[in-house]
């Protein structure tokens, strides 16, 4: 060992007196000597690891949850980056591997053959094209207090019989072991135990059931559980203290079916898919029913559409390309443009007809033409070859729809913030010969 060495050359100095220049001088040329003879010294060592998982064409890295991929040095000097293999691995390697992919611990294994948990490993192929089908570690092992590499028994660095479905993969968690969110199915509880799409949030897992606090809630995690409760949207979430007694699960419901708080601190990362990506810890008493999390969840999204866009169009019948369509002209098929505040998206389509000359006139006054008393008809009353509203054609070879199932403007008024709408469901569609008409 190089530091003993150099360690007795400093004490044998020390022995000879301070003024032994030569003495001193000659030690450390020794050490200098065994330091050049010895040649480096290695150790295999994990240079860094992290957790994989492939959704669609994109692989991302650093996820909590995912196949283990670590780039290890070997004692060689080669250096190896792949698949770790699951043989071996017990607990406590779980453990070591969580900790070197910047976790606390780790929480479930499992292998690229999971089944269900495809959605959480690197494909077989990003591992071929990404990694040339390479694992880094087989036959692993690790102590309770294994902090490096060489504390634990293995392969050499890059020697492996594994394939890729014996790949390793890890969930792994950065708090103290907590509530095993998996296999836990979420419910929105009003009084007397009744299901309902607002309500206190109640988390039944085969394991443990009952309430999370809602302290700390961010709007990810209640989307997630939203979601998880078979809703589209998230309306509002709070803790029930601050939410009328019928809004939520009553005391007496609690003491029958005995639900207490199990959870708290409970968290989803910002690309979280499922409750399963989340993480809670076992509820310390910090917190009690009157702070449970409550949540209100809708199926309908229309609250995060804008209302963007109104024109009359038409188009010269035969003629179905994008580029055929007028607009501008006081004369035409309504068409409706709305625009998701939330993702961007843009809808442009069909509005079906209406009876209001509010919303007519609305309508004109907005397009520039204070006409009170516009023609309005539904569309299946106006000739094709009248070539003064969106043909059949054009409408079936651009897959065009209604994107309205209800419009209402306020009569002569300049602005569409001022409208009503629905936005139509996927299945609406009262027929292209309903669909709304006007000449202003």
């Amino acid at each position: 060992d190089i530091s003993v060495i150099a360690e007795k050359a400093v004490v044998s100095t020390q022995s000879t007196g301070t003024g032994n220049i030569d003495a001193m001088f000659a030690q450390l040329l020794t050490a200098a000597a065994a330091l050049l003879l010895l040649g480096p010294v290695h150790a295999d060592y994990i240079r860094w690891a992290s957790l994989a998982r492939t959704d669609g064409n994109s692989t991302t890295m650093g996820n909590s949850w995912g196949t283990v991929v670590v780039s290890a040095w070997g004692s060689f000097g080669n250096v190896t980056t792949g698949m770790v293999c699951d043989d071996y691995v017990d607990d406590n390697t779980a453990d070591f591997l969580c900790r070197k992919a910047g976790f606390e611990h780790g929480m479930e294994m499992r292998t690229n053959n999971g089944g269900s948990y495809y959605r959480h490993r690197l494909s077989s192929s990003a591992w071929y094209g990404q990694y040339k089908a390479r694992f880094a570690l087989d036959n692993l092992r690790c102590p309770s207090n294994a902090r490096r590499l060489d504390d634990c028994s293995r392969n050499a660095v890059g020697s492996h019989d594994c394939s890729y479905y014996e790949g390793l993969v890890l969930k792994c968690r950065t708090e103290a072991r907590g509530v095993e969110l998996e296999d836990m199915d979420v419910s929105l509880v009003r009084a007397n135990g009744i299901q309902s799409q607002n309500g206190t949030v109640v988390l039944n897992g085969t394991r443990s059931s009952g309430l999370v606090c809602a302290g700390g809630i961010s709007q990810k995690t209640a989307e997630i559980l939203c979601n998880e409760a078979g809703y589209d949207y998230l309306v509002e979430y709070n803790a029930t203290k601050n939410v009328g007694s019928s809004s939520k699960l009553d005391c007496d419901t609690m003491k029958e079916q005995d639900i207490s708080v199990i959870g708290e601190n409970l968290s989803c990362p910002s690309n979280s898919t499922d409750l399963g990506d989340c993480s809670a810890s076992v509820a310390n008493g910090s917190c009690d029913a009157d702070e449970a999390l409550w949540l209100s969840c809708s199926n309908d999204g229309s609250r995060y559409w804008q209302l963007v866009n109104l024109t009359l169009a038409y188009n010269e019948a035969g003629h179905h390309d994008r580029k055929d369509l007028e607009t501008g002209n006081d004369y035409g098929t309504v068409l409706v443009t709305v625009r998701n505040t939330r993702t961007g998206e843009e809808r442009t389509g069909l509005t079906p007809y209406t009876y209001s000359s509010y919303t007519r006139s609305s309508i004109c006054y907005m397009l520039g033409n204070t006409n009170r008393y516009a023609t309005y008809r539904r569309a299946g009353q106006i000739s094709d070859n009248s070539n003064t509203k969106v043909s059949c054609g054009f409408i079936l070879e651009n897959e065009m729809s209604y994107v309205l199932s209800y419009l209402w403007c306020p009569g002569y008024y300049k602005n569409l913030s001022g409208c009503n709408f629905n936005l139509a469901s996927e299945d609406y569609n009262p027929g292209n010969d309903n669909a709304y008409w006007l000449n202003c």
